[in-house]
């Protein structure tokens, strides 16, 4: 019963996920807590920033899509605890609510988000901790995805589709005050 539950609040967390950007307006990130969600010395684009069309608006407004192949490594951008795991989809299934993901909890009570995991591409089990650069899945193209990549965002709660997305840096690339630019590839560096 909790899975069936945990897995209908997910699928309804991204139904929201093709709304529209509504503003220009850019936050002051300070939180630079998290590194690149990919192997050190790995090199990958930033296809959609913070706040820009087609789906970071709204509850996701503070989110980050890498272009990466389908099976490209995700690595762990912070340390903490997994409580969440969804691996079942495969990258052909382009149903809203049908994205596998890994949710990660950090000791402040936020939760890192990195979605669109390809079939069988949860590399990590619920309860599982991690730190920094540890393997924790595969990239892929399941669920809401035009195309193949890795979405990232962090949030306060876990809940649904009400949870709404927060300012963060990444500490082992250039500072990008205003978040990561998209059509710009950012070099996972030493941290």
């Amino acid at each position: 019963m909790k899975a069936a539950m945990m897995v209908a609040v997910f699928c309804l967390l991204f139904l929201s996920c093709d709304t529209l950007s509504s503003g220009d307006e850019q936050p002051v990130v300070t939180d630079t807590k998290y590194v690149l969600p990919y192997p050190v010395g790995k090199m990958y684009a930033c296809i959609q920033g913070f706040n820009s069309s087609p789906s970071h608006s709204g509850t996701f407004t503070y989110s980050v899509d890498f272009g990466m192949s389908i099976g490209t490594l995700v690595t762990a951008a912070r340390s903490g605890r997994v409580v969440y795991a969804l691996e079942s989809h495969s990258d052909s299934d382009q149903t809203p609510g049908h994205e596998n993901v890994v949710i990660i909890m950090h000791e402040d009570s936020s939760y890192a988000r990195y979605v669109h995991l390809t079939l069988d591409g949860a590399l990590v089990q619920v309860d599982q901790t991690v730190v920094p650069g540890d393997t924790i899945g595969l990239s892929g193209n399941s669920g809401s995805s035009g195309a193949p990549h890795m979405h990232f965002d962090v949030t306060r709660t876990f809940g649904g589709r009400e949870d709404q997305t927060i300012p963060f840096d990444f500490k082992n690339t250039s500072p990008h005050p205003a978040g990561l630019q998209r059509g710009v590839a950012y070099e996972a560096l030493p941290y």
